[in-house]
């Protein structure tokens, strides 16, 4: 929920369906490109759907969009919990907005490591404002990384934007109950 993608897609004269469905959903979006005359498509849903996809996981950014190899300055560690009844969503065992800021400053490298540590089977898709990161094991440049149950993610990012930024769940609900915090710039 909330992942983005940046792609260049080239198409010729035409017209060409865009399809959208999440993995294991059943609902979906449709549009039409036109880029030209032509016929409309016999299907909504591209054939190639049925075939092996593509998975973000699968991809490897190129060099001019990797963060700088670099020591950390500053390391954070977010260990998500939350329970179902009362329903309730922690950053590091606290609720929003009982839960203090992420302090950095401006010019660093941070580390932080996130980690679920609810015996739920919920998933969390956390989401950065303000900046871009690294995920830690293969470089890719993300805002939104989602975390499965019992999972641990490590992402790296530089402090290059200045100013108070939510760290939270995408899934608003769990936003809503909690999981949510601010990475804070000190002067």
């Amino acid at each position: 929920m909330g992942e983005r993608v940046d792609v260049l897609v080239t198409l010729g004269d035409g017209v060409f369906p865009l399809f959208a469905q999440a993995e294991g959903k059943t609902g979906h979006g449709q549009a039409l490109v036109r880029t030209a005359a032509g016929a409309l498509p016999a299907q909504s849903r591209p054939g190639e759907l049925d075939r092996q996809v593509l998975l973000g996981t699968d991809l490897a950014p190129r060099e001019y969009v990797r963060l700088l190899e670099r020591e950390h300055d500053v390391f954070h560690s977010v260990d998500m919990g939350g329970t179902m009844s009362p329903y309730r969503w922690t950053l590091n065992g606290r609720a929003h907005p009982d839960i203090p800021p992420l302090n950095v400053a401006e010019g660093q490298r941070v580390r932080m490591r996130m980690r679920m540590r609810n015996m739920s089977d919920m998933f969390h898709p956390m989401h950065l404002h303000g900046h871009t990161f690294a995920l830690t094991d293969t470089g890719l440049r993300k805002d939104t990384v989602t975390i499965g149950p019992m999972r641990t993610v490590e992402i790296e990012f530089d402090t290059d934007n200045p100013g108070q930024w939510a760290l939270h769940c995408h899934n608003a609900y769990h936003q809503e109950a909690g999981m949510m915090t601010t990475v804070s710039y000190l002067a």
